[in-house]
């Protein structure tokens, strides 16, 4: 029994990965994939589409701005928060979005 065992796992390793690499998988997986969209879902697509191409009309930039300056122990801590602005052709801000992101700059007064 001891011998046969390696022998039976390395061929039904063999046969599941020729089932997986078959054609009738393939098919059978194609089916799957080729399912219809429901309506809601190609509304979405489509709406997400119309917003990427509105904003690939504008040009996103990351800003730090300065947003809190406190003292602490002796020293002086400014607070800068990333800001995501977005910029048309002509270099007007549209829409300024701030980031989760902040840095703490801390020096002795």
């Amino acid at each position: 029994m001891k011998k046969f065992a390696p022998i039976f796992i390395i061929v039904a390793t063999i046969a599941i990965i020729g089932y997986f690499d078959s054609a009738l998988f393939a098919e059978k997986e194609a089916a799957i994939a080729s399912f219809p969209l429901p309506a809601e879902e190609i509304a979405s697509a489509t709406t997400s589409s119309e917003q990427e191409n509105d904003q690939s009309q504008q040009i996103a930039t990351l800003e730090t701005k300065l947003v809190d300056v406190t003292e602490d122990d002796g020293y002086v801590v400014e607070v800068y928060r990333e800001y995501e602005v977005f910029k048309d052709e002509a270099g007007n801000i549209i829409e300024s979005i701030p980031t989760e992101n902040y840095q703490y700059l801390r020096y002795k007064e």
